[in-house]
């Protein structure tokens, strides 16, 4: 009957256990069963994550938050006339 032992601080059980294997071998068992070896390491935080408080408009400028046109668009013009239903102009003159 085979059954996997209890690791131990001082790792006695592990080396009688694998004793058979390589060096090597024996060092991929451990990185493949201990749960304090990650395959997934999480991101760094972004830059200025950690900053309190609102960035300056300078400072947002600077960062590539915010972009100014050289250029603004002009404002498009309406295809047809607004038609005001109720305009002052209009009661004056009926009166």
């Amino acid at each position: 009957m085979l059954f996997a032992p209890i690791l131990l601080l001082n790792n006695s059980v592990y080396l009688q256990y694998y004793a058979h294997l390589p060096e090597e071998e024996r060092q991929k068992k451990l990185s493949s069963c201990s749960r304090h070896r990650y395959l997934y390491i999480p991101p760094c935080t972004p830059e200025h994550f950690w900053e309190v408080g609102f960035p300056s408009t300078q400072t947002c400028i600077e960062r590539g938050y915010i972009k100014e046109d050289k250029n603004p668009q002009g404002r498009l013009r309406r295809r047809q006339p607004f038609n005001a239903l109720f305009s002052p102009k209009r009661r004056k003159e009926e009166n």
